[in-house]
């Protein structure tokens, strides 16, 4: 799933399986198998940036993450933290996301974050959520942690700290920046809807949502994440329309300055709709990608990630768009 071409492009992998006709066929090994092949599509990241593996301690507990900085710099920099999908690594979100690739050119610092159990506290409850590991754990207090370590040790402006993330990530990533709205600058959730349980009350918060319109997981209109797929309860969300409306409360926005829409590449079969809107506290963007499934945009896929997660559009870069949103604000 990476970008066109020379990038390898990543696979968000959705908290369950996809393609009932292959677990039936084939049973949970064989599926899991392919999700693991699929995500392997994404090769090691290629960076000349120096990274460092790092832990924290956070209510008691020992917990860990990635940091990859460019070499030879030594005033704070802009930080984005990267949070991991649902049942994902640290390490596998880096591959797709490929991050790495602007912290050497441009001269940022990119955190991936390790969540317990590979998972995170984004805010939804059920009885089958409450049982994981992350259900006990406050990842809010372990983003705040990071953040407070890399800005004491003068690596990040914090000015200038963003975080993303799919789908359980993006929901972190929504979560974290809703309640840490004096330490996040911006925060750009992928495939990731607001859960049900709760709502932002930051005064204003910068955002770029990204959406699949044929996201069989999160679902577009609102509702249980991968109710057909899956028999766990993995929670509700809003739809992206109630998504979007809630933060546009939050910013202010009155509405739309533009919309535009990108529809050069056949083979993708996708769409991406862009609105930008008109805001008076803080930006807000939504990327839809019509015909997009549950992947990151611009990654490389292949036919049996198709099968699994959907299309995975070829019109824009997910990474790149996130950036060029960080980049165009104005910080805290």
């Amino acid at each position: 799933m990476w970008s066109a071409h020379p990038h390898p492009r990543p696979l968000s992998r959705p908290e369950g399986g996809r393609g009932e006709i292959l677990l039936r066929l084939f049973g949970r090994g064989l599926l899991h198998l392919v999700l693991a092949l699929v995500a392997f599509v994404a090769a090691a990241p290629l960076t000349s940036a120096a990274e460092r593996d790092r832990a924290l301690a956070v209510d008691g507990l020992n917990r860990t993450y990635t940091l990859v900085v460019p070499k030879n710099v030594t005033e704070p920099l802009p930080l984005i933290i990267v949070f991991h999908g649902g049942g994902q690594t640290a390490a596998q979100a880096r591959r797709y996301t490929r991050f790495d690739e602007f912290a050497e050119s441009l001269k940022i610092a990119v955190v991936y974050p390790q969540g317990r159990g590979n998972n995170w506290n984004d805010g939804r409850t059920s009885a089958d959520l409450n049982e994981r590991p992350a259900a006990g754990v406050d990842d809010v207090a372990f983003t705040r942690e990071i953040i407070g370590q890399l800005v004491l040790e003068g690596t990040a402006d914090p000015a200038r700290v963003f975080l993303t993330g799919a789908s359980n990530g993006g929901m972190m990533a929504m979560r974290a920046g809703c309640e840490l709205p004096d330490r996040v600058a911006g925060i750009a959730p992928v495939v990731a809807n607001q859960p049900a349980e709760w709502r932002c009350e930051a005064a204003d918060l910068p955002a770029l949502f990204i959406h699949g319109a044929d996201d069989e997981y999160m679902p577009y209109a609102g509702g249980r994440i991968a109710a057909t797929k899956v028999r766990r309860d993995l929670g509700e969300v809003m739809s992206a329309d109630d998504t979007i409306a809630m933060y546009k409360r939050v910013n202010g926005c009155t509405g739309v300055k533009e919309t535009k829409t990108l529809d050069k590449i056949g083979r993708d079969q996708t769409k991406a709709v862009i609105t930008d809107y008109e805001c008076a506290e803080a930006p807000l963007k939504h990327i839809v990608i019509e015909g997009g499934g549950h992947t990151w945009p611009g990654a490389r896929t292949n036919i049996m990630g198709d099968l699994l997660l959907g299309n995975t559009s070829e019109e824009v870069s997910a990474t790149a768009e996130i950036w060029t949103f960080f980049k165009s604000l104005p910080g805290r």
